[in-house]
């Protein structure tokens, strides 16, 4: 047991309420040319900075990467090959299920030993080191995302995150990003629906859930919903079975992120989040957002109020064809290919991820340009056909 564990998390929340208050933007190298806080400003000269950042990001990772310099060899490309904006699409990609099978690491001087996993719900978890900086940029990138969109509020509000209690796991990067957005907006109390049940073990609490759901409503304060879908749909079924439709406080909102595999096997694969919740609950449907990250790459797409993941400035993405991996246009399904110079500490750059999903090229909204729409999960293991294993990369299994 880490004796010390209850005064790393104060020190750990003040940093973050002292982060959020401030908002200090790093400065290291070209990367932090496109961090603003205007984080969906694509105008003149962004694509020059982006360009820059990507050189630099990829020479780094050729540099300090065993793994990524023998998989940009074995391909026939170095940094000389990007020479303007076209060229990033060119960038070699790692496979996303490659980080669920090896940790691989980037030798950078500021490397933290604070890492970072996913939920495992397929069976793996995948697993990342982050250095200062790269931790540095994602906070900044996930505040100015989140209020370009609308989600930074004054009001005191109470949290419920279906997510894991960060005193069971604090690696994990769902429970992270959820403890992180719940600086957002003031907050009264926390409570979180994945934690250790009566007899100790770690487990979904889903009666004590539905319970504080129905304290919170009472209360009368904005509520904030955030974390596993599948967790919050599960409680608001049996909030309105045992109570009726949750009367949700003004100004309360569900964002949701991770847990949709989960999600498809009892709903099914037609299931509409959308609807599930406008009849068991009387929340605005601008307020609910859903959250689409991955802990190998750290960027932010949140929803706005049409239900499009916008795609910020300090990342570019496309799909792909899982069987010839030509980069498709707008509109067209394929495996999601996202781009981002954010992480030093992994050769994550260029990182194709196995959803399904297409690139809409422009939203209605205020906010408007570029965003995601994910469909599904792919079969990549059979379908993708030059993805490589990683193990003629490998030497240390454990690390790379």
């Amino acid at each position: 047991m880490d004796v010390l564990a209850p005064v790393k998390k104060i020190l750990r929340e003040r940093i973050i309420r002292e982060f959020f208050r401030t908002v200090p933007h790093p400065r290291k190298n070209l990367i932090d040319n496109i961090f603003t806080g205007s984080p969906f400003d694509f105008s003149h000269p962004w694509k020059d900075k982006f360009l820059d950042a990507m050189k630099w990001s990829f020479r780094h990772h050729y540099a300090n990467s065993g793994f990524y310099r023998k998989l940009c060899i074995e391909k026939g490309f170095d940094g000389s090959r990007i020479n303007s904006f076209d060229d990033i699409w060119d960038i070699p990609f790692v496979l996303s299920d490659v980080f669920k099978m090896y940790t691989i690491e980037t030798r950078t001087p500021g490397l933290l030993r604070d890492e970072m996993s996913s939920s495992g719900t397929s069976g793996r978890k995948s697993k990342i080191w982050l250095d200062k900086i790269s931790r540095q940029r994602l906070m900044y990138s996930l505040y100015h995302v989140n209020n370009a969109l609308g989600l930074v509020g004054q009001k005191r509000s109470n949290y419920f995150l279906m997510a894991y209690n960060p005193a069971l796991d604090e690696t994990l990067g769902t429970t992270t990003s959820s403890v992180i957005m719940s600086y957002l907006a003031p907050k009264k109390s926390v409570f979180y629906g994945l934690d250790l049940d009566k007899e100790g073990r770690v487990g979904f609490l889903k009666d004590l859930s539905v319970e504080k759901l129905k304290k919170f409503i009472d209360e009368g304060l904005p509520i904030r919903m955030l974390g596993f879908v599948h967790h919050i749909c599960e409680v608001i079924k049996s909030y309105s079975e045992r109570y009726g439709r949750a009367i949700f406080p003004k100004d309360s909102y569900i964002i949701s992120g991770g847990g949709w595999k989960n999600a498809v096997n009892p709903y099914g694969a037609s299931f509409d989040l959308y609807r599930f919740l406008a009849e068991r609950t009387t929340l605005d449907l601008k307020n609910v957002r859903d959250l689409y990250t991955l802990v190998e790459h750290e960027i932010f797409y949140m929803e706005c109020e049409n239900h499009n993941k916008h795609i910020p400035s300090v990342a570019i993405a496309c799909t792909r064809d899982p069987r010839t991996m030509r980069r498709l246009g707008y509109g067209e399904r394929g495996l999601i290919h996202l781009y981002s110079p954010l992480i030093e500490s992994s050769p994550a750059l260029s990182l194709l991820t196995t959803d399904y999903g297409y690139i809409g090229e422009s939203c209605n909204c205020p906010i408007g340009g570029s965003y995601l729409k994910i469909s599904g999960r792919a079969g990549v293991t059979k379908k993708v056909t030059c993805a490589f294993t990683a193990d003629q990369y490998v030497r240390d299994r454990a690390r790379i």
